[in-house]
Parts: structure tokens; C-alpha cells; sequence
């Protein structure tokens, strides 16, 4: 007599359960694609169905080395059946190929039930080119003009370059970064942004740890410095964090990526005709005044390269290449930086520098005193009104490194020879008139998200320079 209860029971108890279920009308997701039309949008599409009328469908993406997602709203028409879209305009918010991310969506219906779909991967890739692709696990290096070995030469580099700079610096790349190299001027006009400047050789997208460089195949002596130069700067983004290159001073950002250009470093002979005179003449720059930006005339912009790499030569050999590492770490922290020079060396920057010049054979420079109440006026951190562009204020502490376009490519560009030197300057750049001299640092370091603004320069040598992120 008790198994009759017991088996109503239990099926009251089933039906309790089910019940609800089926009154909930769950949203049923029938499409869920991304499209990337790489240069124009990324397309992502939803198609759901429901009992009830579909009210609210939200998107959701998070690109890869963004700390926050986005949320956007796509265009739809509230009903039992939905088909839901969103293009991700690239010429508003632009994004270079090898960006990657994931999407999903969210949905409710007037009945109150909600979904939310998985999180899918998504790849922006530029189609327009066959690509090959050699990798290890920390870079991935793409080309498709010049041919394998010329290729293989500018990955050897590269790796040579990343391998140096990494053990030295006692850095760990905890993603695997990414170089494409565009082998034709108008290839690689077409693959940037819409507002990219005429002198433009290429950019790096730092918080994505992704550089871009149009590198002709007849400019190969340019590429194997110009490759490991940019990975230099996309090392330095990962050790530093958050704050990125921005939290250094720039003699130290571009000097560090100048001295990993070749291994064993060596400096290069425009740096050192630069540099022999300056010393003879005892007409250094200061290198207080190289900290936040560099000069925009010509020879002046040289100089403070072969400045940078010259200090950073010795840093190394006065105090190891372990205690340049340890001074690296010090500047993840925001603090003046003074502090951090005195804390990991055992002198402040003007101290440093006055060693340097002891070095070179040259007396001590004159300083001003100042209180030992009060720090330097130069902070680690960056304003946050620092503007988003390929240069940086003057009050920063470093930006990324930019790189001239040898002569070759210059002819073959589309755009006529440029008569400008990227300057630093807020809240946008300004252009200069064309250098006189025949090397082209000139093109300066991008802002907080790290992109570089290689200069492009009508009278340039194919040995070119750089100077990132």
C-alpha cells in the first residue's frame, strides 16, 4: 500500500521540476558568426528565437591584452525571431591585424527569460596577402615579399634581438608577440589607420604586442636592425606593466631598443659620427632634456640616439647588466625618478650622467643645486591627460620607438617624399621643416597605448634609423 504514495510522489516531484522548465520558453541561439572584412569592419552576427518577444541583445568583446570588455548594442528589431548585427567600424576604432579577442552575447525576452552565449575566439587578419609565418612561442614573424631568405634573415634577427634583450633584461613575455612586414609602400598605407601620417613607416601597437613595418625587400640592411629595434620596445611594454614604456625616460626606452638592434651591440656609424664631434666638442645634450622627448631638428635628434645608446653602453659596463635589469624593475613602481636611479645605482640621474661624462673623458657638468627636500619633477607615471597619439608630451616619461623608411622605399611609396619630422607635442604633433642631414631619426616614440611612428623621409640612406609602441 505504501509504494503507490511513494510513486505519486515522485511523480509530482518530476512534474514540479519539469514544469517550470518548459513555462521558462528558453531562448534558442540558431546563429552565432564573426566576419573580419579587414580593412573596413568586423562583422559579428546573432540569430535567437524565443516564445516570447526578444527585447534586449547586448554584445560583448574583450580583445586580447585589454584588461575591461566592451559592451555594445546592435542593431535589431525586437520580436519572437531576431537577427542581430554589429559592425565594428575599423576606420573609427582602428585595429591592426593580428589583434585577437573573444565575443558574446546576452539576450533577454519580454517574458524575462535570459541567455548568454559562450565566449567565442575572434582574429582580425588581413587577407589581402598570402602570409608566411615563421614562430617560436614568444613572436610570431610575418612577411610575403623578398622571399624565403629574405624572410629567414630578418626572423634570425629577430630572434637573435629578442633573445638578448629578454635574458638580460630578466624578462618573461607572457603572450606571443607579432610582426608583419609589409614589403610595398602602398600595401602598407592600405593596411593602417585612416589618419596615419605621410612620413609613417610603420607603427607598434604595444598593449597588443603587435608591430607593423614596411620593409622593402632591397632595404634588408635597414630591416635587421629596424626588426629587432621594435621587439626591443615590445619587451620593454611587458616587463614594465601597466604603465608600459611610458613610465621610462625616453634616453632609456630608445637606448635600450638602439643597443639590442644588433648582438653583439654595436653602435651604428651614424650614431657614431654624431657622437665623436660632440664629444670632441664637449656639445653633449643634457640628458635631463632627452628624458621626456627628443629634439626634432635632424642632427640634434641623432645626436640624442647615439646619446642614449652610448649611456646605456655604460650603464652595462660600469654596473652590470644584471643592475640594468634591476633599474628596469624599479620604474614599475610610480616614483620620481631620481629615486629610483639613486636607490638601484647609487646615484641620482644627474650623477649618472656626470659618471658617463667621466667616462667619456669629459668634465662634469654643471648643475644647478637643488633641495634634497623635494624630488625631481620627473614622475614615472604619465599625466592622464596624456593625448592617445603617435607622439607624447613633453612631461612624459618615454614612448615607443619610431623608425625611418629607407630611400628605397621611399621612391616606391605612393605618397610624394615627406618634408616633416614627427615632433613631440600636445596635444598633436607638429610638423617641422625636412632635416638637412642625410640620416633620419626623426620620427617620435607613440603614446600610452604604445604605437610607433616611424618617420619617412625624402633624403634618407638605406641604412636607415629608428626611433614604438
Amino acid at each position: 500500500m505504501k509504494r503507490i504514495p511513494i510513486f505519486i510522489l515522485t511523480i509530482l516531484a518530476l512534474l514540479a521540476f519539469i514544469a517550470p522548465t518548459h513555462a521558462q520558453s528558453p531562448i534558442n541561439i540558431t546563429a552565432n558568426t564573426f566576419t573580419n572584412n579587414f580593412r573596413q569592419n568586423l562583422t559579428f552576427r546573432l540569430d535567437a528565437t524565443s516564445s516570447a518577444k526578444i527585447t534586449d541583445v547586448a554584445l560583448f568583446i574583450q580583445l586580447d591584452g585589454i584588461a575591461s570588455s566592451s559592451r555594445w548594442v546592435p542593431e535589431f528589431t525586437a520580436d519572437s525571431k531576431i537577427q542581430a548585427s554589429y559592425a565594428w567600424n575599423l576606420n573609427q576604432k582602428y585595429l591592426p591585424p593580428g589583434v585577437t579577442g573573444k565575443f558574446w552575447w546576452t539576450l533577454e525576452d519580454s517574458a524575462g527569460n535570459k541567455a548568454q552565449t559562450d565566449k567565442e575566439p575572434f582574429r582580425v587578419e588581413d587577407a589581402s596577402k598570402k602570409w608566411s609565418k615563421l614562430s617560436t612561442d614568444q613572436f610570431a614573424f610575418y612577411w610575403y615579399a623578398g622571399g624565403d631568405n629574405f624572410g629567414k634573415r630578418l626572423y634570425d634577427a629577430a630572434t637573435a634581438g629578442l633573445n638578448a634583450v629578454t635574458a638580460d633584461t630578466n624578462t618573461r613575455v607572457p603572450r606571443q608577440l607579432q610582426i608583419f612586414i609589409y614589403g610595398n609602400r602602398q600595401d602598407f598605407v592600405n593596411a593602417m589607420d585612416p589618419g596615419m601620417r605621410d612620413w609613417t613607416g610603420g607603427r607598434a601597437f604595444s598593449e597588443y604586442g603587435i608591430t607593423l613595418i614596411h620593409i622593402e625587400p632591397n632595404a634588408l640592411n635597414f630591416g635587421l636592425r629596424a626588426v629587432p629595434h621594435e621587439l626591443a620596445h615590445l619587451v620593454l611594454h611587458q616587463k614594465l606593466g601597466d604603465l608600459g614604456v611610458s613610465a621610462l625616460p625616453h634616453w632609456m626606452n630608445e637606448g635600450l631598443a638602439t643597443y639590442y638592434e644588433t648582438v653583439p651591440p654595436t653602435m651604428d656609424e651614424d650614431y657614431a659620427r654624431a657622437l665623436k664631434p660632440a664629444v670632441q666638442n664637449d656639445k653633449l645634450l643634457p640628458m635631463r632634456t632627452i628624458m621626456g622627448n627628443f629634439p626634432t631638428a635632424s642632427d640634434q635628434a641623432i645626436l640624442a640616439y647615439a646619446q642614449s645608446y652610448s649611456m646605456t653602453d655604460f650603464i652595462v659596463r660600469k654596473y652590470s647588466r644584471a643592475k640594468y635589469a634591476a633599474l628596469l624593475d624599479g620604474f614599475k613602481n610610480p616614483r620620481y625618478f631620481d629615486d629610483i636611479f639613486r636607490e638601484v645605482l647609487g646615484v641620482d640621474h644627474d650623477g649618472l650622467e656626470n659618471e658617463w661624462r667621466k667616462d667619456l673623458g669629459l668634465q662634469p657638468r654643471a648643475i644647478a643645486t637643488r633641495s634634497t627636500a623635494q624630488p625631481t619633477a620627473f614622475p614615472t607615471f604619465s599625466l592622464s591627460s596624456d593625448p592617445v597619439l603617435p607622439t607624447r608630451a613633453p612631461t612624459t616619461a618615454g614612448a615607443q620607438a619610431a623608425t625611418p623608411v629607407p630611400p628605397t622605399s621611399v621612391a616606391q611609396a605612393a605618397t610624394p617624399a615627406p618634408t616633416t619630422v614627427a615632433q613631440v607635442a600636445t596635444p598633436a604633433p607638429a610638423p617641422t621643416p625636412k632635416p638637412a642631414s642625410n640620416n633620419p631619426l626623426a620620427g617620435i616614440c607613440g603614446g600610452l597605448t604604445g604605437f610607433i611612428a616611424l618617420g619617412l623621409f625624402g633624403a634618407m640612406r638605406a641604412w636607415s634609423r629608428f626611433r614604438g609602441e
